[in-house]
């Protein structure tokens, strides 16, 4: 359709495109991180795996009460770039010089100025930083699409971006570390997170620029209603919800699932399948199962609803963890299982960030007034606790697996800790996450 002839808050190609770009960026810090700051953290500054696991999952939990705080700050924002959208593009510096001094412990410093050094500048990334460009833009996504399904589509292509940075990222950053010197090697890291910065500042460029906001915010009605103490009724009326809860449990949970398995991953291709070259391809094939699924996701959406769409996924996501399990050793079988676990994840990927647009429906339909900052902040929450907890896991997991970092051959007992860590701790999390699903039934709230 013309521009003239699409529906009022129906987004255009471009606009998904744009908007997709946004996540494509970020995650040049947020995967990059995930993926590749523990073995950073554990083999060239050489701190202990259980250590770094413990700091970032107290960061991350501190996180989630700035999450709130920037939330509430986005509703009482009213000017003629938007609610949302001042605070993302002000905050894409910051996030890009932030991540350059977190790959960057000085080399001379003691062990403890070490890691203050790494408390200080992982806390200004992932507290400070990360959460105000994360948080404003996925509140951007219930202003600029204002149709459910049209809202499915726009997330299942922000989806299939971020997979897409994951599978450039499994790839280039083996390179760019082999070509500066090997893992061991700060060198490495300075330029591969100066390469990653410069693309995150890039593609988020594009997305502030080119993505407007369709809600205006000279409403006066708004503005008199963020200062007469309405986001105190907000806050009630979200918490008076089961959906708040759900969402969390669920975002939680598909973090966790997502974060671990990345990162055990560079550690379990060299451990495990004996050859650390192989992760590049088992992240490949993960990826591009997870696009494939992203792909299909609002289809079987409109087919059979999010919940049961998802309750399914989790599933099939069992089924791969089991196949990984039975063929923990062999290359084919793990290939397979990241098959099957990267369609099992997909439609989570897809559709996790449309609650809190169905949610903000939901509390409008209560309270006539929309609360986009309030609401997308219980998804940053569980981004950055379900992140810090599969930090935490991994951490404690090698930890207790007895991983050493500065050894070339790790212990009989780390294999096993990590096959643990790919395959058995995710089913426990779709578990939980198929229990979790089977309460979402918001769409006959909204007479869907």
């Amino acid at each position: 359709m013309s521009k003239r002839e699409r529906p009022y808050g129906v987004t255009s190609g471009g606009e998904k495109l744009a908007y997709a770009l946004g996540d494509l960026g970020s995650n040049f810090v947020w995967t990059f991180c995930a993926s590749w700051l523990t073995l950073y953290y554990t083999d060239s500054v050489l701190v202990s795996a259980g250590l770094i696991g413990t700091i970032m999952l107290v960061l991350r939990l501190a996180d989630g009460v700035s999450d709130i705080i920037f939330g509430a700050m986005i509703e009482k924002t009213h000017t003629r770039f938007g609610k949302a959208r001042p605070w993302f593009g002000g905050s894409i510096i910051p996030l890009v010089v932030i991540q350059l001094f977190v790959y960057n412990v000085p080399s001379g410093l003691s062990y403890r100025a070490k890691l203050v050094w790494i408390i200080v500048t992982y806390f200004l990334l992932t507290v400070v930083a990360y959460t105000i460009n994360n948080l404003s833009y996925h509140a951007m996504l219930s202003r600029i699409s204002l149709d459910p399904g049209d809202r499915n589509k726009v997330s299942s292509v922000r989806g299939i971006f971020a997979f897409l940075a994951g599978l450039l990222l499994s790839i280039l950053t083996p390179i760019l570390l082999k070509g500066n010197g090997g893992s061991k090697e700060q060198h490495a890291w300075t330029v591969t997170a100066l390469v990653f910065s410069i693309a995150c500042l890039v593609l988020e460029s594009i997305t502030f620029f080119c993505v407007k906001e369709k809600i205006p915010c000279s409403d006066e009605t708004e503005k008199k209603d963020a200062k007469n103490g309405e986001l105190k009724k907000g806050i009630y009326a979200l918490v008076h919800t089961k959906y708040f809860y759900i969402s969390i449990i669920v975002f939680i949970c598909t973090y966790i699932l997502n974060g671990l398995v990345l990162a055990t991953h560079v550690y379990y291709t060299r451990d495990v399948l004996g050859n650390a070259g192989l992760y590049s391809l088992v992240a490949v094939t993960s990826v591009f199962a997870t696009i494939i699924g992203i792909s299909a996701a609002p289809r079987l959406f409109a087919k059979m609803g999010k919940q049961k769409t998802l309750m399914i996924s989790s599933a099939v996501y069992i089924a791969g963890c089991v196949v990984g399990i039975v063929g923990a050793r062999k290359l084919v079988m793990v290939l397979i299982a990241t098959v099957i676990t990267g369609l099992g994840l997909a439609p989570y990927v897809a559709g996790i960030f449309t609650f809190a647009p169905d949610i903000i429906d939901l509390l409008e339909q209560q309270t006539k007034i929309r609360y986009e900052g309030l609401v997308t902040s219980v998804n940053s929450v569980g981004i950055k606790v379900g992140t810090g907890l599969a930090a935490a896991a991994l951490g404690w997991g090698l930890q207790i697996g007895g991983y050493n970092g500065a050894l070339s051959v790790q212990a009989a007992t780390v294999p096993t800790a990590e096959i643990v860590l790919v395959y058995g701790v995710p089913i426990v999390i779709s578990v939980i996450c198929m229990i979790a699903m089977s309460r979402w039934d918001i769409d006959k709230k909204l007479g869907r």
